[in-house]
């Protein structure tokens, strides 16, 4: 080995030259690291896009719904001495930043802050929802509007006799059919946000927030006629028409923030104000039973215009280190009064009814919550939590007499219906304690119980059988109606106890690997009452055990064998009683510096014993894998597969009481619904290309999602040798399988011209497959007898989009 003592450097002019032009480069580059480090960079982006087709379905939300050409654009830019001069003290920030300003999945906003002083900022955001591109009516309106009237030539359908081929809307003319015409349909929301905030000192500051939320245009619903000029329902049409959307939602959200050295406290309004600017909607009938119907307009009232307004407070205390206290308080009020003048339909309301000119809405609502965490033994974490949900329900409780649209001619021409609305109130109550303990530097566990309590009741219900105006023809007698004031019960689940216990376990089995593991169980149990008199009066032809009044199994009109309107051993599987398991693990592994792995699952087993009818079990799981490769200095590559599962199972009876000619008394059928969605993707990113400047980007998706109903009869007919014979019987078996199965592929990528220019390229493809039987009821000629077709289909696509942009960074 040489000695450097050996070695002597001379420096030549040349040398020094090459030295100093080194080391200015070195100071260049350290100081363009810092620049970007301290000193984001501003950016405007001009994209220039075209869609080769139309659909609503692959447009839903991202604005491409339109075959075409589009003009989109970005920007990104700051600024502010916080940035250019912090060194010397600079505080202040601004920003003007917007996203695809030239779509209707558009935002845009302004910001400027003086850090640690204050701040206001101005943001604004679009989606528009494009529901259909194939929807057909030969109604004419507007899209957005409330008046939907038939052309002059259209005339009426006659009501056809059921299941006879060329009645009804089956057997329309062709000067009907051609008066059709399609429409497209979406609505859209439009959010403009104005916030701020003050600093009063270094403990204390204000914050407020203002937004207004704008939502227009349709979507599409049923609308159902009773076909007749007189009052009540002799028939039923179905037109299903763009019902519009036209309101707006003003929220205002104002707050003192204080922070102590060892607490903090906050206190704050929150101002909700609904105002839908359309009261109702008016349509033309255009079907009836007689042989020249009777056209008219019919109509149905919008969601009423209503206000809440909401006392928050907040905090928190720290005992020591370990030891914290938090809490959280609330109080609200929601106001719902609007009128009821001309927002409901006159042939559908019994006469005199309303009683009451508005609802009179009142809700009160509260929520208390306390948490405790505590530290202080060493490696185990403690927590308890008491919460609190109250709403109270004051609204008053009045009769209302309404004719069902569906008709009845039996021994009455029109049956009215006379029923209070139900000002349900709740409570919630929640204890819940946890604990969080490290078993070694490796490995940890956490146990969690919580107990939770719902009470459902009604401060009032019912009125007086005084106060009903009308008794003629009535489905409730005046003894029925005087049942419903000042029930014991207006709900059928009174209450309900929920158990729920969770335990996760993680693991670092490695440096490389690391393992969670998780096991849940929850019990709830409801309390029924089946005496409860709820809202839904009985028709006297299609329940012959109800006798109008007449005590039955010890309470008024309630006919044996039914619970508060339902067959006994029916509860809706949200309120039922119910047993959960559920189970969950993922496993991370770092193979390689190169390599990264991921593998995660979940299941879920629901049961619910006390449910004879209804939903009576059901279980779902999901399994993912997913991996990192860096198969390159410059080049990843990412790839997962998805696979989730669901079944529910549900009973239910087919026949009421009282044995029919061809159905076995309490006979019932039992359906299946499963659910199967697989998903794979991958992803690749190839950077440092052509001297570093260019990038290259690919990604490809595929998912297949299917759906499958079964049913099976528990029974045979009457008189049937086999349960699926007859044209009367039920459908037995499996129904066709409903299928969305799509592909979509994107490649592209972008060349960095200079130090402040780049340009990019993308292709994308997408591909959807939709098959849903659904449809068919829609389609002209075999719709339902009663349903005007709408030609609407399953929305399946092939869409080729490619798009150019450039992109401008500046400091």
């Amino acid at each position: 080995m040489k000695k450097a003592y050996k070695h002597k450097m001379k420096l030549t002019a040349i040398s020094l030259a090459v030295a100093s032009m080194f080391m200015a480069n070195m100071a260049f580059a350290d100081e363009d690291e810092i620049k970007d480090l301290t000193q984001p960079k501003s950016s405007v982006q001009v994209e220039a896009i075209n869609v080769d087709n139309s659909s609503a379905k692959f447009g839903e939300y991202n604005g491409l719904n339109r075959a075409g050409a589009y003009v989109n654009g970005n920007i990104n830019i700051r600024g502010g001495d916080a940035y250019t001069d912090n060194e010397n003290g600079g505080t202040q920030r601004w920003a003007i930043t917007g996203d695809n300003l030239g779509l209707t999945s558009r935002s845009a906003g302004a910001n400027i802050s003086d850090q640690g002083s204050w701040n206001i900022g101005i943001n604004f955001d679009q989606l528009q929802h494009n529901t259909s591109n194939s929807y057909q009516t030969p109604y004419q309106g507007t899209m957005g509007g409330n008046t939907w009237t038939l052309p002059s030539n259209f005339g009426t359908v006659r009501q056809g006799t059921t299941n006879t081929a060329g009645t009804g809307t089956q057997g329309m003319s062709a000067a009907q059919l051609s008066d059709f015409q399609g429409m497209n349909i979406s609505n859209t929301r439009e959010n403009t946000t104005l916030n701020g905030g003050f600093a009063i000192d270094r403990n204390t500051n204000i914050n407020f927030e203002y937004n207004h939320l704008a939502q227009s245009g349709a979507k599409l619903s049923a609308f159902s006629s009773s076909g007749t000029a007189s009052a009540g329902a002799v028939g039923q049409g179905v037109s299903i028409l763009p019902n519009p959307t036209n309101s707006s939602t003003d929220t205002v959200n104002l707050g003192v923030n204080w922070v102590g050295e060892n607490s903090h406290l906050n206190a704050s309004y929150f101002g909700s104000f609904f105002q839908n600017n359309v009261t109702n909607v008016q349509w033309q009938t255009f079907y009836g039973a007689t042989t020249n119907p009777t056209s008219v307009m019919q109509t149905m009232s919008q969601m009423p215009s209503n206000s809440l307004n909401q006392l928050n407070l907040a905090g928190g205390y720290d005992f020591t280190s370990k030891t914290k206290l938090t809490s959280n308080l609330s109080f609200g009020q929601n106001v719902q009064n609007q009128g009821f003048g001309g927002t409901y339909d006159s042939f559908q309301v019994g006469a005199g009814y309303p009683t009451q000119s508005s609802l009179n809405g009142l809700v009160n609502t509260s929520h208390a919550d306390l948490k405790l965490s505590d530290q202080s033994i060493k490696d185990l974490t403690l927590t308890a939590l008491a919460k609190l949900d109250e709403r109270d329900n004051l609204t008053q409780s009045n009769m209302y007499g309404f004719y069902g649209v569906g008709g009845n001619t039996t021994s009455t021409t029109n049956d009215l219906g006379v029923v209070p609305n139900t000002p349900e109130s709740f409570k919630q109550s929640q204890l819940a304690l946890s604990g969080d303990y490290k078993l070694t530097k490796d490995q940890r566990i956490n146990l969690a119980y919580s107990y939770n309590n719902t009470d459902r009741w009604c401060n009032q219900y019912g009125t007086p059988g005084s106060a009903v105006v009308n008794t003629s023809s009535l489905v409730n007698t005046p003894t029925t109606l005087n049942s419903f004031y000042n029930s014991p019960s207006c709900v059928s689940a009174t209450s309900s106890k929920e158990d729920k216990v969770d335990a996760t376990y993680k693991l670092r089995a490695s440096e490389d690997v690391n393992i969670k593991l998780g096991a849940g169980f929850s019990d709830r149990n409801t309390n029924w009452n089946q005496n409860a008199i709820v809202a839904m009066p009985y028709s006297v032809a299609s329940n012959p055990g109800y006798p109008g009044g007449t005590a039955l199994n010890g309470y008024n009109g309630q006919p044996a064998g039914y619970n508060s309107g339902n067959y006994l051993g029916f509860y809706p599987f949200f309120e039922a009683s119910r047993k959960e398991f559920s189970g969950k693990g993922n496993v991370n592994w770092q193979a390689t510096d190169k390599l990264s792995l991921g593998l995660g699952g979940k299941y879920t087993n629901d049961t619910y014993p006390d449910s004879t009818y209804g939903v009576q079990n059901g279980y779902s799981w999901s399994l993912n894998f997913d991996s990192t490769y860096a198969y390159a200095e410059n080049g990843t590559l990412v790839g997962y597969v998805t696979q989730q599962n669901m079944q529910r199972t549900m009973t239910n009876q087919s026949s009421g009481v009282v044995a029919t000619a061809t159905l076995p008394a309490y006979s019932s059928w039992t359906n299946s619904l499963q659910t199967n969605a697989t998903t794979i993707g991958l992803n690749i990113k190839q950077g440092g290309l052509a001297e570093g400047r260019l990038t290259l980007v690919g990604d490809a998706t595929y998912s297949l999602a299917s759906s499958n109903y079964g049913t099976q009869l528990n029974y045979n007919p009457l008189g049937t040798a086999s349960p699926c014979n007859g044209a009367a019987n039920m459908t037995c078996g499996s129904l066709p399988r409903i299928q969305n199965n799509m592909a979509a592929i994107k490649v592209g990528g972008y060349y960095q011209v200079d130090k402040n220019s780049k340009i990019g390229l993308m292709y994308w493809y997408q591909h959807l497959y939709s098959n849903d039987y659904y449809y068919n009821g829609y389609q002209t000629g075999v719709t339902p007898i009663g349903v005007l077709p709408t030609n609407q289909t399953a929305p399946s696509y092939s869409i080729n989009v490619l798009s150019a942009s450039y992109t401008y960074t500046f400091d």
